[in-house]
């Protein structure tokens, strides 16, 4: 290869290349889902032969099917098997399906669910925490690491615990209070088991802005992917409510996207174009905006930790100072 041939080799991470891939990627999904071969996997793991004959398309044609999904890390060949990798492949038919309101709700300025309601959390979450804690299970692994030892740990609007369960696997001795809207807490109990956490952990069905919490009564609270369903004020109310669960000198930890202030990326720009097709008040928050929610709350100055690099998910750890009266959060 001359200089001048090498010149003319793009980076894999070119917009088209991306693009071409993207648009592979969720077509053999559609194609998938439209074949019923998701569903089929969830139901037990199978041979091509087999998921072929179950989809009615030819077997060297569900090969090259099953091996790009393979790529895409959904499934996996054990022995002649094909088995899924998620927790529910079929769930991925929501996945599109969500996306495929994007330019309605463009164009009308309105979600096609209020996820930041109580209703609408109610009725979109609970298919969905599965493969939201399986994405987010690395970087809780990370965490796990970087948060301080607690007996009593918080879970807000725990979803499928992938935070929580993480350190709950990290601190045996550690006893988790997930709370979550009554809809959800379902979904919250099974992640849990299966992750052969059960003894450590007590399940709070509740509106996280309603439920009756222990005041002063945690040494940990976590809030993991939630702050981004919310606006400034609801957030602020949010804040204000864990510092008042928290012990004098407890810790609250806040995972979430987080972009340095004026950066753009290409996942953090179609994260903060998702969020409006399921929150109406909420979006991608700054740094500066959490610092100064949480000077306004009085937690101490926060420590921010990078989990992710894109999108930027961060670990923000503040903690409650020590030896502070307690105070009452007003409705």
């Amino acid at each position: 290869m001359t200089a001048s041939d090498s010149a003319t080799v793009r980076r894999t991470d070119e917009p088209l290349e991306y693009l071409n891939e993207a648009v592979a990627a969720a077509a053999s999904l559609r194609t998938a889902v439209g074949l019923g071969m998701l569903n089929q996997l969830d139901t037990a793991a199978a041979t091509t032969q087999e998921l072929a004959i179950a989809c009615g398309i030819e077997t060297r044609v569900a090969e090259r099917l099953l091996g790009a999904l393979a790529g895409l890390g959904l499934l996996e060949l054990r022995g002649d098997q094909w088995r899924r990798l998620l927790p529910e492949l079929s769930g991925l038919a929501r996945l599109l399906a969500f996306w495929d309101n994007l330019e309605v709700a463009v164009r009308e300025g309105s979600p096609m669910v209020r996820a930041d309601t109580v209703d609408g959390a109610a009725s979109f979450y609970p298919d969905v925490v599965g493969n939201i804690g399986t994405m987010l299970a690395a970087a809780a692994r990370r965490a796990a690491f970087l948060l301080p030892p607690a007996t009593s740990v918080l879970d807000a609007g725990a979803g499928a615990a992938p935070w929580s369960i993480a350190y709950a696997t990290r601190h045996p001795s550690c006893v988790v209070t997930a709370v979550d809207l009554p809809a959800i807490v379902p979904a919250t109990r099974q992640a849990v088991l299966e992750a052969g956490r059960g003894r450590q952990f007590d399940f709070v069905p509740g509106d996280l802005f309603a439920v009756d919490l222990s005041r002063g009564g945690y040494d940990l609270a976590i809030a993991g992917n939630i702050c981004h369903l919310f606006d400034d004020a609801a957030n602020r109310r949010l804040l204000s409510i864990l510092y008042d669960a928290l012990a004098p000198g407890g810790t609250l930890a806040i995972a979430d996207i987080v972009p340095a202030q004026g950066s753009a990326t290409r996942a953090a720009g179609l994260y903060e174009l998702g969020l409006h097709l399921r929150t109406g008040s909420g979006g991608v928050h700054r740094l500066k905006a959490y610092r100064e929610w949480l000077a306004d709350a009085t937690f101490e100055p926060p420590e921010i930790h990078e989990l992710v690099d894109d999108p930027p998910l961060r670990l923000i750890l503040a903690r409650k100072p020590a030896g502070v009266a307690e105070r009452y959060v007003s409705d």
